[in-house]
C-alpha cells in the first residue's frame, strides 16, 4: 500500500498531461502523504479501547432479520472506518468520504493496511478511475453501515423534496425507532469521549472528587441550508397540490429533521406564553434565522477552585439535537453523561438562562436533582426578589429566609438590575441578608426534607427578634434585628416552634450551589461561562476541529453529523490534554530544576551597588584599602557600625 508500489506506467495509454504528473492527476492535485505506522497504531488502538466495536456489532446483532442469505464480506470494517475519520480529524483535515477514501489508497503504509485489514488497492495510473470509484463505493457503505445503526430520522437524503413530500416523511417517522438510535448515538458519543477522559494521567482525572460542569448548545450546520416551517407547511402543500405541472414546483428542502437557529439578535427571556424562545415578539427588531442543528456540549469546570488550572478544560459530555426542542432533556443527558463518563461524583452543573432560569422544575430540576448535580445558574428579572415560601418564612432567590428581614435586603438584586444602588452596595447588603437566613440543623433526608430554625435561636444566633428570647450562654456581641414594624402580623411555625421541617422539592426551581450574588457565586458563575464560551469558540474555529461548517463534513443527517462531530471532539480533547501536560511540564521546569529548588537571582543592586559605608560590595569584590579590621579574617570586613 505505500506509494513506492504505485505504478505510473501507461501500459501502451499515452494521454496528454501537459505539465502535470501522474501522480497529480491520480491526487487530483493533492499531495497524498504516508501516514506513520505509529500514529495509525495509536488510533486504531483508541478506537478498539473505546468499546464501540462491541456495542456497534450488538446493536447490528439487534436489527438483524431472523433469516439472511448473507454477502460478501465488508472490505472496509468499522474499526478502520473510525481509525481513519480520527486520523482525518488529527490531520486538521475535511471529514470527506472521499479523503476517507484516498487515505485508505494512499496514505497507509502496507503494515498499517494489513493492521486495519484492508487489502492493498490496485494503484496504477492505467484504470485508476475505476479502482477510486471502487474504494468509494465501499468507503460510503461502511460509514452507512455504523450510521444506520444509530440515526434516528432515516430518510432518503440525496435530492430535495417537495413540501408535500416532507409532509409524508414527518408523518411516517418512527418515534419509538427514533428513540432507540437516538440512545445509541449518545451512548457513542459518550464512549469516545470517556476514552479521552481515560487518557488524562490518573492525577489529573482525580485532581477534584466531584465533577463540575458547564454546558451550552452551539449551531452546527447542515449540508443543505433550505428549510421549511412546520406552521405554514400545510398551506405549502396546499398550494403544490393546486399545480398541475409538478416538474415547475421549485426544489424544497432535503432534510426534514432539522430547525431554526437564532444567528443574531438580542437574547432575551422567553416572555410569558411564549414556548418558542426564538420566535420574534411583536416590536423588535427582526431576527436572523439559520437551518441547522444544536450541539449540547458539556465541559469540565472546577468549583472549588475556579480558575486555577488543576485539570484540562475537556468536552466530557456531547448530544446533537433538534432546535428548541428538548433543552432540558438534552441538559439531563449531559449530566448523566458526565458522570458515567468520568466515574466521578456528580457536583455543579452551571448553565445560561435558557436551562434553569426558563425550564420546568419537572423537566430539568427534579431530574438534575436525581442525578445528584446542584445548578448555578442567574435568574429572570421576574423570579428575584421573595417566590413564595413555607411556615411562614420567605423564599428568596435560593434562600430560606427569615420572614422579618428588612425589605432593602429582599428586593436587594431587584435594586442592582433597576439601577436603584450600585454594585458595592449590592454586596453590602447581600452580605447582611445572610444574617437573616434560616439556620440548618441537620442534613436532608432520603425523602428531601430538612430541618430548619429561626436565625435568632440556637447557641449561635445571628440576629435577634421581639418574638425570640436568646439564650444565656449566647455570646454577647452586636447583631442585626428584625424591627417591630417588620414582625408578620401571624406569626406562623417558623415564628412559634424550635424548628420546622422543610420539603426541600418546593423551593428546588431557585435553589444553587451558592448563595446568589456573592462573590464566590460570581467567580464561580463567569469562570463556568467562559469555560462553555472558550471551548465553543475553540472547536468552531477555522483550522482545527471547525464542528460548526457543514462544508467540512458533506454527509447528511443529524446521525452521520454527530459521528463526526464526535470524533472532532474526540480530537480536541486529546489536542487539550497533550497541551495542558506540556504547559505543565514547563511551568514545574521554570520553577524547578529537576526537583531541587530554583537559585534565586541576584538583585541588580546587589551585583553592582557599591556602598563603602555599609560595606556593601559585590561578591568577591575586596574594600578599596584591602585591610583587615579588627575581626575580619578575609579581607572584606564588615560593616563599619558592627565592628
Amino acid at each position: 500500500m505505500s506509494t513506492g508500489n504505485i505504478d505510473y506506467g501507461f501500459n501502451g495509454y499515452d494521454p496528454d498531461l501537459g505539465g502535470m504528473t501522474q501522480a497529480e492527476v491520480m491526487g487530483r492535485g493533492r499531495i497524498h502523504q504516508l501516514i506513520d505506522d505509529d500514529t495509525v497504531k495509536l488510533a486504531e488502538s483508541r478506537v478498539r479501547k473505546t468499546g464501540i466495536l462491541k456495542r456497534l456489532q450488538d446493536w447490528s446483532d439487534e436489527d438483524a432479520t431472523p433469516f439472511s442469505i448473507g454477502g460478501r464480506p465488508s472490505l472496509i470494517s468499522e474499526r478502520a472506518l473510525l481509525t481513519g475519520i480520527m486520523l482525518l480529524a488529527k490531520d486538521n483535515s475535511a471529514v470527506f468520504l472521499t479523503s476517507l477514501r484516498d487515505l485508505f489508497m494512499y496514505r497507509l503504509s502496507d503494515a498499517s493496511g494489513e493492521l486495519l485489514g484492508l487489502e492493498r488497492p490496485m494503484t496504477g495510473f492505467v484504470g485508476h478511475v475505476a479502482e477510486k470509484n471502487r474504494w468509494y463505493a465501499n468507503t460510503c457503505r461502511a460509514f452507512h453501515r455504523i450510521n444506520d445503526l444509530m440515526d434516528p430520522f432515516p430518510q432518503e437524503r440525496r435530492k430535495s423534496k417537495t413540501y408535500t413530500e416532507i409532509q409524508e416523511i414527518i408523518a411516517a417517522h418512527d418515534a419509538e425507532l427514533a428513540e432507540k438510535r437516538k440512545a445509541r448515538l449518545d451512548e457513542f458519543t459518550r464512549l469516545f469521549l470517556k476514552m479521552t477522559f481515560d487518557e488524562q494521567p490518573r492525577s489529573i482525572r482525580r485532581a477534584s472528587k466531584k465533577v463540575d460542569i458547564s454546558l451550552d448548545q452551539t449551531y452546527i450546520e447542515t449540508p443543505t441550508t433550505k428549510g421549511y416551517s412546520r406552521n405554514t407547511l400545510s398551506k405549502r402543500v396546499a398550494d403544490e397540490a393546486k399545480v398541475v405541472d409538478k416538474r415547475s414546483l421549485k426544489p424544497g428542502p432535503v432534510d426534514a429533521f432539522a430547525g431554526w437557529h437564532v444567528r443574531t439578535g438580542p437574547r432575551t427571556d422567553t416572555p410569558k406564553g411564549q414556548t418558542d424562545p426564538t420566535a420574534p415578539t411583536k416590536g423588535k427588531a427582526e431576527t436572523n434565522y439559520k437551518w441547522g442543528w444544536e450541539a449540547n456540549i458539556a465541559v469540565r469546570v472546577d468549583a472549588e477552585t475556579p480558575g486555577k488550572h488543576r485539570f484540562p478544560g475537556l468536552a466530557v459530555a456531547a448530544t446533537l439535537s433538534l432546535p428548541n426542542i428538548n433543552v432540558a432533556e438534552e441538559a439531563v443527558s449531559l449530566m448523566r453523561g458526565t458522570t458515567a463518563s468520568t466515574g466521578l461524583e456528580p457536583g455543579v452543573c452551571d448553565a445560561d438562562k435558557d436551562y434553569f432560569a426558563n425550564a420546568l422544575q419537572a423537566r430539568l430540576h427534579d431530574p438534575a436533582f436525581a442525578e445528584g448535580y446542584t445548578p448555578s445558574t442567574d435568574y429572570r428579572i421576574d423570579r428575584l426578589g421573595i417566590q413564595g415560601g413555607d411556615h411562614g418564612a420567605d423564599y428568596i432567590e435560593g434562600g430560606t429566609y427569615c420572614p422579618g428581614t428588612p425589605k432593602p435586603l429582599q428586593e436587594a438584586t431587584i435594586d442592582l438590575k433597576n439601577g436603584i444602588i450600585d454594585t458595592e452596595t449590592y454586596q453590602a447588603r447581600i452580605k447582611s441578608r445572610k444574617a437573616f437566613q434560616l439556620h440548618q440543623k441537620e442534613k436532608p433526608d432520603a425523602k428531601g426534607r430538612v430541618v430548619l430554625r429561626c436565625p435568632a435561636l440556637g447557641p449561635s444566633p445571628t440576629v435577634t427578634c421581639p418574638l425570640r428570647e436568646l439564650l444565656k450562654t449566647v455570646t454577647d456581641k452586636e447583631r442585626p434585628g428584625v424591627d417591630p414594624d417588620d414582625v408578620p402580623d401571624f406569626a406562623d411555625k417558623i415564628c412559634q416552634q424550635h424548628s420546622v421541617s422543610f420539603d426541600t422539592a418546593k423551593n428546588r426551581r431557585n435553589n444553587q450551589a451558592f448563595e446568589y450574588g456573592t462573590e464566590k457565586w460570581s467567580e464561580f458563575h463567569t469562570h463556568a461561562r467562559n469555560s462553555i464560551e472558550s471551548l465553543n469558540a475553540q472547536v468552531k474555529a477555522g483550522g482545527t476541529e471547525d464542528i460548526e461548517t457543514a462544508g467540512r463534513r458533506r454527509v447528511r443527517g443529524l446521525g452521520a453529523a454527530q459521528i463526526i462531530v464526535t470524533m472532532l471532539l474526540t480530537n480536541f480533547n486529546l489536542r487539550k490534554i497533550a497541551a495542558f501536560i506540556s504547559d505543565k511540564i514547563k511551568a514545574e521546569a521554570k520553577s524547578e530544576s529537576r526537583g531541587e529548588p530554583a537559585v534565586a537571582l541576584v538583585r541588580r543592586r546587589d551585583r553592582e551597588w557599591h556602598n563603602p559605608y555599609t560595606d556593601t560590595y559585590p561578591p568577591g569584590v575586596l574594600r578599596p584599602d584591602k585591610a583587615k579590621p579588627p575581626g575580619s579574617v578575609d579581607g572584606t570586613g564588615g560593616p563599619p557600625l558592627r565592628r
